[in-house]
């Protein structure tokens, strides 16, 4: 239990924890976005405190609700957790008759921050409520019961000792103290059964909200939970496909959202912000959710900072890979095919050509040149990137398809598409296609050829095969082939496992038929990246050996799988612009059905037997049905 970790998160507020209930890393603690406010909460029975070494049961409900149960001498302690927009409501109740007291530790810092030393707070209180204040910044303490006694302390902690002592790599924790600030302790005497709550907000709310908020807690958890139930049976049973692996993709797409601000962040801890490359590459997934407004928005809210030098990899940042504009265009064009909706181009405006224009000023003879470390693996110097090509490839062609929608010309973006396609094959080595140009290198970017659809059928199956054979092992597919002068078995782009090409590879084989393969792979996700090293999420990578690295809980690990299944596995391709569904004639051992909101209109989709009937006029086509929703 102590070698795991877990989250909750709603709307970029999230709290990180040991499931031991102990908070043992400079990233444990609550944070709003990329911002810490608490480091710990703390509690004492009749001066018995709650920890790793009396914690009787850690459970994870969902991303936004945990349960603890603790064993004292005196008797049973019940803890619920429960995650809301810029709160953290914690709920405390006993089997017994106890005094009890509770302390937090304030470090009010910015991701980047470690110590800081001479760091003062100012510290207000009434009745039930305490604030703590650094800056522009405050922390708050609100209680339901018991009175707040000040004992102001100022000192210095390394939480990162317990991380590492659990074995967790020092990229999690590197040990580094921190401040610890405790305004003084909350205490109340409780009766048996009796309940205590803690609000820890990171702003300020009145006695209305405290009230609601605790009244609703139980109401709000189960809201929830449906939701993401209703959510996960409109995918019905998907061979290959574990149920409880579906649903905790869900679960961590909204994990990883903020729909309030339109941000969808890479992963916790401590990629705790808005990676837009990260976000485009698991957007689909939304459409797949019919979360069609917060695509929208998130698709706006990026727009909103489109320039000639294209679009940072991290919202705000400096570096400019050539990967988000063609991920920004591809998912332009996956929402307003699904969707119908194209005053969202008229509201993109010329932010679209500006990014269209770049993609064409970077071609060098047919291909699109990158130099330097300006892709998503961003550790190596890599010039004219596979990945590249195919997302640019398939960008332009897409580009070419929004003009038309536009009135506008696009056969020169058609054959600039083309073009790349063509050169593409200058790739093809013998019986794989290379990392880059002019490097061989038998890579797991050659992925995005077949996922993206820029190469011919036969090859899509080469590419699968040498995959499989060369770079696929129990934990899931390696960066670069073990038998490639490059790898490096601690390597992070040239070695590692990351799971979400183990993803696109079980999209990319049941593009090409092979279920067998696909469902490999979706076995491996969930037997052996699943809920290792935090609760039901994967982490960002794996060592060849199935060590987990790196971030414990990354959104594009897990969020590709509602798109895979409607894309891959499914055969399904939404164009609300035709009113129309395509679905690929599927293989008689695919026993599926799925529910989508299409146009206004339910549409109830069955595949048994070869065969795929609907609740909404279907036509049988040579390799595909057609389902009408005009």
């Amino acid at each position: 239990m102590g070698d795991k970790v877990h989250v909750l998160s709603k709307n970029g507020l999230f709290i990180f924890r040991f499931n031991d209930s102990e908070f043992g890393s400079k990233w444990c603690g609550i944070w709003k976005k990329n911002r810490k406010y608490f480091d710990y909460f703390a509690f004492k029975f009749d001066g018995e405190a709650l920890s790793a070494s009396n914690v009787k049961k850690f459970e994870y409900y969902n991303s936004q609700s945990a349960y603890f149960e603790f064993q004292l001498k005196s008797g049973l302690v019940r803890e619920k957790v429960t995650c809301f927009d810029n709160r953290v409501l914690v709920s405390v109740s006993v089997g017994f008759k106890s005094n009890i007291e509770m302390e937090a530790g304030i470090n009010i810092r910015d991701r980047t921050e470690d110590y800081s030393g001479g760091k003062r707070y100012s510290l207000e209180n009434n009745r039930n409520k305490v604030e703590a204040s650094f800056g522009q910044h405050s922390a708050y303490i609100i209680f339901d019961k018991g009175e707040f006694i000040k004992q102001e302390y100022y000192g210095i902690h390394a939480p990162g000792k317990y991380a590492i002592e659990k074995g967790f790599t020092k990229y999690l924790d590197d040990g580094a103290v921190q401040n610890k600030y405790v305004p003084g302790f909350v205490k109340a005497e409780l009766n048996p059964d009796e309940e205590i709550n803690f609000i820890f907000s990171t702003e300020d709310i009145d006695q209305e909200v405290v009230y609601k908020t605790i009244k609703n807690r139980d109401a709000y958890t189960k809201e929830y939970s449906e939701l993401l139930e209703l959510m996960s049976a409109s995918f019905g049973s998907i061979p290959g496909v574990p149920t409880a692996l579906l649903k905790a993709s869900v679960d961590a797409l909204y994990s990883y959202s903020n729909f309030l601000e339109s941000e969808i962040y890479a992963g916790f801890p401590f990629f705790n912000e808005f990676w837009i490359r990260d976000a485009l590459l698991i957007l689909p997934s939304f459409l797949s959710l019919n979360s069609t407004q917060f695509v929208r928005n998130v698709l706006l809210n990026i727009s909103k900072i489109i320039s000639p030098s294209g679009i940072p990899s991290i919202y705000g940042g400096s570096d400019y890979p050539l990967d988000t504009p063609a991920l920004f265009i591809n998912d332009l064009y996956e929402y307003v095919v699904n969707t119908g909706e194209i005053g969202i181009l008229t509201k993109v405006g010329d932010k679209l050509d500006t990014i269209i224009n770049l993609g064409k000023d970077r071609l060098l003879e047919g291909l699109e040149r990158d130099v330097g470390k300006a892709t998503w693996m961003d550790t190596l110097d890599r010039e004219f990137s596979i990945e590249i090509q195919a997302l640019w490839a398939k960008a332009l062609s897409r580009s070419a398809g929004l003009m038309k929608i536009l009135g506008k010309e696009s056969d020169s973006l058609i054959q600039t598409g083309l073009s790349i396609k063509e050169n593409i094959s200058r790739f093809k080595r013998d019986g794989y296609y290379s990392d880059q140009l002019k490097k061989d290198m038998n890579s797991a970017n050659q992925v995005f050829l077949p996922f993206f659809d820029v190469i011919e059928p036969e090859e899509d199956i080469l590419v699968v095969t040498n995959l499989e054979t060369h770079l696929l092992n129990e934990y899931g597919m390696l960066s670069v082939s073990s038998q490639d002068p490059t790898f490096n078995p601690k390597g992070y782009h040239n070695g590692a496992i990351w799971p979400f090409l183990t993803a696109m590879l079980a999209g990319s084989a049941y593009k090409i038929g092979d279920s067998r393969l696909g469902n490999k792979c979706m076995e491996i996700l969930w037997k052996n990246n699943f809920d290792v090293q935090c609760s039901q999420r994967i982490n960002e990578i794996f060592q060849p050996d199935g060590k987990p690295k790196g971030c414990p809980s990354q959104a594009w690990s897990i969020g590709l799988l509602p798109f895979i299944i409607d894309r891959y596995i499914l055969g399904i391709r939404v164009n609300s612009l035709k009113g129309e569904i395509e679905i690929r004639k599927p293989g008689d051992s695919l026993n599926a059905t799925r529910k989508l909101l299409l146009l206004g209109r339910q549409v109830k989709i069955e595949i048994s037997n070869g065969r795929v009937v609907s609740n909404q006029k279907i036509e049988e086509k040579t390799d595909s049905y057609i389902i009408k929703l005009n």
